[in-house]
């Protein structure tokens, strides 16, 4: 019951990364599309404002989650990997 429901959180958490890091994509060809170059992380942090620290926030929790996602890859492969030579 246990590894199911760690099964359904590492999907979920999968699936996080995989929506933002496509939406990142979409958004960045959409911009080129427009205007021809790349995002400037600058302007777009001056126009957002004090509102600016909040997607700084979210932008370090995705970091933080797909961190934590790949230490608990490699932790339970070196449990599996460990267990497998006893």
């Amino acid at each position: 019951m246990i590894a199911r429901n760690r099964n359904k959180f590492n999907m979920l958490g999968w699936g996080a990364v995989i929506i933002w890091f496509s939406a990142n994509i979409l958004s960045q060809a959409a911009f080129i599309g427009t205007h021809g170059v790349p995002y400037d992380a600058t302007t777009i942090l001056t126009a957002l404002g004090s509102w600016s620290w909040v997607i700084i926030a979210i932008e370090l929790s995705v970091w933080a989650i797909v961190g934590v996602i790949i230490m608990q890859k490699i932790r339970s492969a070196r449990v599996k990997k460990y267990a497998s030579t006893f």
